[in-house]
This record gives C-alpha cells, structure tokens and sequence, in this order.
C-alpha cells in the first residue's frame, strides 16, 4: 500500500515520444503492427513542447531519467541531436533512448560518443536475419549488426563508456531457442541484455490464472510520466493509444499533473484500494508486477560472470 502523504513529488521517469512514425512494421507492435487501428493522429513534437520539460526538469533536485523514445523510431526526428545536446547540458538528467538502429549511421554514432549519451537500448529480436526480419518487417538484421559494431567501435577509439548498450529481444514462440546464442554475442559489449515476454497485440497480461504474489499498486503510477509528441500525458507507458489522457504540457506543469491531476489521482487511489478491475487500460493489466523478481542466480556464459534475473515480464542477463 502506498501512503498518499509520501507521495513522490516529481516523476523520476519521463518518456518523451519526439515522435510515433516509425520506420518499420513489426509483425506485433501495439501500435504500428497489423491490424492496429490508432486513435492518435501522427506527428513530431514542435521544439516548445521538449524546451518546457527540459526547463522544467532542470529546476528539480531529484535524479530523473529522460527517454526520448515512444510509440516510433526516435532517430527519424529531425531535432533529436538538438534535443540531447540540451539534455545534457542539465546534470540530474540520466539521458538515452530505444532505437531499432537501421538509421544509426557513423555520424549517429559519433554524435552519441561525443554528446555522452548515457545508454542506448536495441530492440533487436534473435540472431537469425529470416526470423528477424521476418517479425521486424521492413528491417535488415545484417544491417542492423553493422550499425551496432560501428558504435561499439567508435566507443573504443575514444575510449568511451558511454553510451552503455543495452538490448532487448522479445521472446517470440518461435525464437526463444534463440535466446542463450542472443546473450552470447551482445553481452560482450552491452551492460545488459533482456529477453521480454511477449504479448501479443493488446495484451497486457504476463502470468495465466491468478497472480504469483499479492497485489500492489502499480509503480508506474507513481514514477513515470509519458508525454506523447503532442505534449499531451498518458497514464503510463502502456497507455499508447493515450486512452486515459491525464492532462498536457502545454497548459500545466509536469509537477502539477503528477500531484493533481484528477484521473491520475483517481487511479491511484483505485490501485492503493485494489479495485482495478473497472479501470480502462489497468483491466487486466499485469504490469504492476512485472517487475518483481522472482529468481536471481549467477552463472558464468562464455567465460563471462552473469547475473540472471526473472521477472514475470522479462529475463535479464547483466554482466557483473
């Protein structure tokens, strides 16, 4: 149960969609996948919209990780160098971003070394380029491979750690025999590696039958904020289609959308009471565990010492 007088005052995570067009069509993308039918129209966020919650973020004193990603690829934005060269410029901004890396050219990777972009995550599924390309449609696994050691390259000849690399593969049926060759050959230069459970379009469910543990109330409730390029907010990152809309940047701070936003405040007060059930997006939700650990082992994978832990939501695989 989370106590409304210890509330947390600010978002620590802000997803900033920069923009929702995409260069690919992955086969189960909740919102550019087959048959999806969006209710939000597609654009890129105007340069006010990100200078306001920048400017906003940096008069806070608390650690906030910005991730300028969203329900498209990040890199076709035109403003996205400008945009992190300003985000850094504030130092309690922990600043990255998931692409699917087929426009993350040299220069791409020069800029991320030079800027000191914290991390970068690849949503990159498998190893074999027919089963990749296959669910990634319109993307180009080989590609993709060259893009990425052109980085991991770049951060050794300026001997650089930064940006950390991470991964993600979406655990498909039909290529989680993949996943220990997955870990093998990214882990020697990411600082983690995740294989995500898959659901399939529209699905927000991660267990079958009754949950694992008791209930909590989601946490997202309570850290994040997502800001679609329009700068309206959504409830949560599993709110794509902005179904739940809680308020927008351009009129209210992000500090007084998280504080009194009257549907935001109603959720969670649904959630400490748990009464989801009538909840638009959180009915049969599963999120709100996603994360609780439920193993942690240690194992050492092609002479690396790994840490491996399972979540209901995903395996993660960090080098220690």
């Amino acid at each position: 149960m989370v106590n409304q007088e210890c509330k947390p005052q600010y978002p620590r995570e802000i997803i900033l969609e920069v923009t929702n067009f995409c260069n690919l069509r992955c086969r189960h993308c909740h919102f550019h996948g087959a048959g999806v039918h969006s209710k939000r129209r597609l654009g890129f966020m105007k340069r006010e919209i990100w200078e306001r919650v920048l400017d906003e973020i940096s008069s806070w004193d608390i650690p906030v990780t910005l991730m300028t990603h969203g329900a498209g690829e990040p890199l076709l934005y035109p403003d996205l160098l400008e945009l992190l060269r300003e985000a850094k410029k504030i130092p309690n901004i922990n600043l990255g971003f998931m692409t699917n890396a087929m426009l993350l050219n040299k220069e791409w990777a020069s800029n991320l070394v030079a800027l000191q972009v914290d991390w970068i995550a690849f949503s990159v599924d498998g190893v074999i380029p027919k089963t990749h390309d296959f669910f990634r449609v319109g993307a180009n696994l080989k590609v993709i491979e060259e893009n990425v050691r052109r980085l991991v390259a770049e951060k050794k000849l300026k001997s650089s750690e930064r940006p950390y690399i991470r991964f993600n593969m979406v655990g498909y049926p039909e290529i989680l025999d993949q996943s220990e060759d997955y870990v093998r050959k990214w882990l020697p230069c990411a600082s983690s590696i995740t294989i995500s459970k898959f659901r399939p379009i529209g699905s927000k469910m991660l267990w079958d039958g009754n949950a694992p543990f008791p209930f909590r109330p989601c946490p997202l409730l309570y850290r994040q904020m997502t800001i679609a390029f329009d700068g309206s907010v959504g409830l949560c990152c599993e709110d794509i289609h902005l179904d739940v809309p809680v308020g927008s940047v351009r009129e209210s701070s992000m500090e007084e959308i998280f504080n009194n936003s009257p549907v935001l405040l109603s959720y969670r007060r649904a959630h400490e009471r748990g009464k989801i059930d009538d909840l638009m997006l959180c009915q049969g939700c599963h999120v709100w565990g996603g994360d609780i650990r439920l193993e942690s082992s240690e194992l050492v994978l092609s002479g690396m010492p790994v840490r491996k832990t399972r979540t209901p939501a995903f395996e993660l695989f960090e080098r220690m």
